[in-house]
């Protein structure tokens, strides 16, 4: 019955017909560099994201199949989702708590319609 009560205790939203248009990253440069400046080191790291423009969707700009919005902020979120055509999509990254970033394949002509299904999982 425990496994019940924890099934029931999560949140599900759905989206219908949620449009990609984001494109992945041709390529992720990751650097370092060190600078001295007045005898002061300083040691620097970062990434950048080069071509491509992935699409980043926040929580709050979703409103499920329901007419409800959806919250500003989801415990440790997880989403799913299912093309409606032959080509797919992908996450880019990890899900936050407020948003994720999402990508279509290259391949395709224009933007792809899925649903999204989004699981708060803690």
């Amino acid at each position: 019955m425990e496994s019940l009560t924890y099934l029931r205790g999560r949140r599900l939203w759905v989206v219908r017909d949620f449009a990609v248009w984001g494109l992945p990253d041709d390529a992720e440069i990751v650097y370092l560099g060190v600078e001295n400046v007045n005898s002061v080191g300083r040691l620097m790291f970062g990434s950048s994201s080069i071509g491509g423009s992935s699409q980043n969707v926040s929580f709050s700009d979703l409103v499920d199949w329901r007419g409800n919005n959806l919250p500003n902020s989801i415990s440790t979120a997880r989403v799913l989702f299912r093309p409606r055509s032959t080509k797919n999509v992908h996450l880019v990254g990890e899900e936050s708590s407020t948003g994720f970033r999402i990508a279509r394949d290259p391949a395709a002509a224009g933007p792809i319609t899925v649903d999204l299904f989004i699981f708060e999982t803690g």
